[in-house]
């Protein structure tokens, strides 16, 4: 299994991951009734891509606040610590039928990091 090397790659592992998130009726709420992120998913992957090109490639010009764009999301409809996990399960589970190498584990740690500083914040 390869690497995960290029925006083409983050683009395969955010599509699935979605797939994921909207299948999982624990989650899928978030992106279909507290957000409207389902509607404009292509638009949503670029913008995903490019923040994770910059995470993992230190490139990309991703320039959004994430942790506020979660904030307001967690201020309509609170984030739980099972919200979290199914998160970061569906990713790690996407990442890990592609993908495995040094950015493969530094995309799930960069993930499990922010997922708990969001955590901590939003309490």
């Amino acid at each position: 299994m390869k690497d995960i090397e290029t925006k083409e790659d983050i683009l395969l592992i955010m599509r699935e991951f979605y797939e994921k998130l909207l299948a999982d009726p624990t989650i899928n709420f978030f992106f279909t009734k507290i957000t409207d992120v389902n509607q404009h998913l292509d638009e949503h992957f670029g913008i995903l891509a490019t923040f994770w090109e910059q995470s993992l490639f230190m490139k990309g010009g991703y320039s959004n606040n994430m942790f506020q764009i979660h904030k307001n999301i967690h201020e309509k409809h609170p984030f739980t610590k099972a919200h979290f996990d199914s998160w970061l399960n569906h990713l790690y589970s996407t990442i890990d039928l592609h993908f495995k190498g040094k950015y493969a584990e530094q995309m799930k740690t960069n993930a499990l990091s922010m997922a708990t500083v969001m955590q901590i914040k939003f309490q």
